[in-house]
């Protein structure tokens, strides 16, 4: 006895992915299948999925067969789905996830559920090239980092390069914006900063968690007094109202929030600054996510040579490496 297996609004699948998907049939069986797929689009597939309950989706040569037919029909739904389940994901590989920290000019959500910045740009650009479709999601910053780490997302908007990073990220060839690192202090409240951080021992000093700025402040700051941030408004609040004498952070960010908030008294960043910092896109350190990783670059690389990243970089009045 040989069963059919008719499938309708499916996209076209590759022979391999059709064949695993007749021998777990087959396991449920023990009888041959033969299965038919649509070509049809992948914007039709869950619409797919409900009209395959309907059809009954068996044909058996032999009517004697029907009752058995339509008891057998949901079981191998059943199957069916979850082997479409592992097919789909395979079928979609070329949707990706782009995840980040809300970073001003970089990567941000509109009120009307809009990503933009020159992150975004940039990105979409690259998706447009390569026929990709990109999601993005905006997550605390360690958690961020974490899900690109373990390949459960793609690409990471905007981390700087650090040696720590680049053991568990892939980055890019080259940055995409450039910050400077600098203190901030309430205005009228001296503070004697040289750059040199003995002058500023016994300060209290504010900084942002996950946040790199440079070897020589990770270095010089371990024996200071160092409160973290979570997000850049609490450390703002903070310094402004007096519990700290110093925030570190960057201009870009920093200014961005004082645009939406009130805060008690003044606050201004003071020279020097602290350090440069790069930021960048980083991917996955799996081997798999390397071709991705050399298609951005080159896709980049030509974004800089034909003008169109300077032009971004106007656009979302962000400071470029280049």
């Amino acid at each position: 006895m040989m069963y059919q297996l008719k499938i309708n609004g499916l996209i076209p699948l590759r022979f391999s992915l059709i064949s695993r998907l007749s021998q777990n049939i087959k396991m449920l069986t023990c009888a041959p299948i033969k299965v038919k797929f649509a070509n049809l689009n992948l914007s039709e597939f869950h619409h797919g999925i409900a009209a395959f309950y309907k059809i009954s989706c068996l044909k058996f040569p032999h009517s004697n067969h029907t009752r058995n037919a339509m008891i057998l029909s949901k079981a191998f739904a059943q199957v069916v789905l979850l082997a479409l389940s592992s097919l789909c994901l395979t079928a979609q590989a070329k949707d990706l996830l782009a995840v980040g920290a809300s970073f001003s000019q970089i990567f941000e959500l509109q009120p009307n559920g809009e990503y933009t910045g020159l992150g975004v740009d940039i990105l979409n650009r690259f998706a447009q090239q390569q026929s990709v479709n990109i999601h993005y999601q905006i997550t605390p910053w360690r958690r961020a980092i974490s899900m690109v780490e373990r390949g459960q997302a793609d690409i990471l908007i905007g981390p700087y390069d650090t040696p720590e990073r680049e053991v568990n990220l892939a980055f890019a060839t080259k940055a995409f914006y450039r910050d400077n690192m600098v203190f901030y202090a309430r205005v009228g409240h001296e503070i004697i900063w040289n750059g040199d951080y003995a002058s500023i021992k016994g300060q209290r000093i504010g900084k942002m968690q996950g946040w790199s700025y440079g070897p020589t402040f990770h270095e010089q700051t371990k024996s200071l007094n160092i409160n973290e941030f979570v997000d850049i408004k609490s450390g703002i609040e903070r310094l402004s109202r007096g519990d700290l004498d110093l925030l570190a952070t960057n201009s870009r960010n920093t200014d961005a929030v004082l645009a939406q908030i009130k805060i008690p008294k003044a606050i201004t960043p003071i020279t020097p600054i602290i350090d440069v910092q790069d930021g960048f896109m980083a991917f996955p350190k799996q081997a798999k996510f390397d071709p991705l990783r050399h298609r951005f670059d080159s896709f980049f690389d030509e974004m800089i040579q034909n003008g169109t990243f300077t032009t971004l970089g106007q656009k979302y009045r962000v400071t470029l490496p280049y």
